[in-house]
């Protein structure tokens, strides 16, 4: 299925299969990492060891599988805020089950109906009481925050099993477990995006919603969907991440969403919907992380990793919008100088 649109009145827009522009910006942003992996292990060698690779891909897990689950909701045409604090909540109450002496593969069940359903709420709440996705998200995050708050009274949650530790700390074939996990969830996210009906339905609403709902594309659903399948990503990728560190708080989580979103947008994802690359919001997910890492073996504060976090995020929607010509005065800047070599 293909659905040509014209979302903005700058040209037409093919969704429906996946985007060659997209393929070769993913390429230039291959070319980017390997480069900055040149200069950080010039820098400090330790930088590039395996056993620092492998140290920032299973960092880099739990990021990946939630950038996936935005790269749906940011192609749609929505944002999730609300992404740290279903982690910090769903993860509170699951130790609390376990602590409790609730069976852990039950308590697993319950942590991920708990934050599918609250990613349906979300949904439901865009789709049918028309609040835009980034108020409703953001009171979500501020309310659910806050029940993580009173649900934990402060309490750090430690010591899981055995065998649920493995999740986060166990190893096949020498690779981290969680890297394992994020590589399964990436190829099944690039699969629905790209080549199923669902995805098309996701870029079709993102590019043009009205004109999705006139080709009949139950629009309502695609939202409600996306939102439930992000609550899923942050699920897993919150039970990697606890079972990571082995432990939990109400605060676990707290400013995640900045870095998710600016990964799916460094990866070339548009802000502004109808488009998205799994491949790149996973190049995304990956620099930030690596990025990090580096600052931290070179012993840079942590208060300075936010301020570089904060001005990759600028700069990937500057980028973002110069890229699909969204900046008035540059757009007339090129049209005159077209005009000019014309004659």
């Amino acid at each position: 299925m293909a659905i040509s649109t014209v979302p903005d009145g700058r040209g037409p827009k093919t969704i429906g299969g996946a985007d060659r522009k997209f393929r070769f910006e993913g390429l230039g942003l291959t070319l980017v990492m390997i480069a900055l992996i040149a200069v950080f292990a010039a820098i400090n060698p330790r930088f590039a060891t395996l056993s620092n690779m492998l140290t920032v891909l299973t960092q880099a897990s739990t990021y990946v599988i939630i950038a996936m689950g935005m790269t749906f909701v940011i192609t749609k045409g929505g944002i999730d805020l609300s992404v740290g604090s279903i982690l910090g909540l769903v993860t509170c109450i699951f130790f609390g089950f376990v602590d409790g002496g609730m069976n852990p593969a039950l308590a697993l069940v319950i942590m991920f109906a708990l934050s599918i359903g609250i990613g349906v709420v979300n949904g439901l709440i865009i789709a049918f009481l028309a609040v835009p996705a980034l108020i409703a998200t953001l009171g979500a995050m501020v309310t659910l925050r806050g029940v993580a708050l009173l649900h934990s009274e402060g309490e750090l949650y430690y010591g899981l099993p055995e065998s649920i530790l493995w999740l986060g700390q166990g190893e096949i074939l020498a690779i981290p477990v969680p890297i394992l996990v994020a590589a399964l969830f990436v190829a099944l996210s690039a699969w629905l995006f790209n080549n199923t009906r669902f995805g098309v339905h996701v870029r079709a609403v993102g590019g043009n919603r009205e004109a999705a709902r006139l080709s009949g594309i139950r629009v309502n659903l695609i939202e409600v969907a996306v939102y439930a399948f992000i609550g899923f990503s942050v699920g897993l990728g919150g039970l990697l991440w606890i079972t990571r560190i082995d432990g939990t708080q109400a605060t676990l989580g707290t400013g995640m969403e900045i870095h998710i979103i600016a990964a799916v947008i460094i990866g070339g994802t548009s802000l502004f919907g109808g488009r998205g690359t799994i491949y790149g919001s996973l190049l995304g997910a990956l620099l930030l992380t690596m990025l990090n890492n580096a600052l931290v073996i070179a012993g840079v504060e942590f208060f300075w990793q936010l301020v570089a976090v904060g001005l990759i995020v600028v700069a990937a929607v500057t980028v973002n919008n110069i890229r699909e010509d969204r900046i008035g005065w540059l757009s007339r800047l090129r049209g005159r100088r077209a005009a000019a070599r014309k004659t």
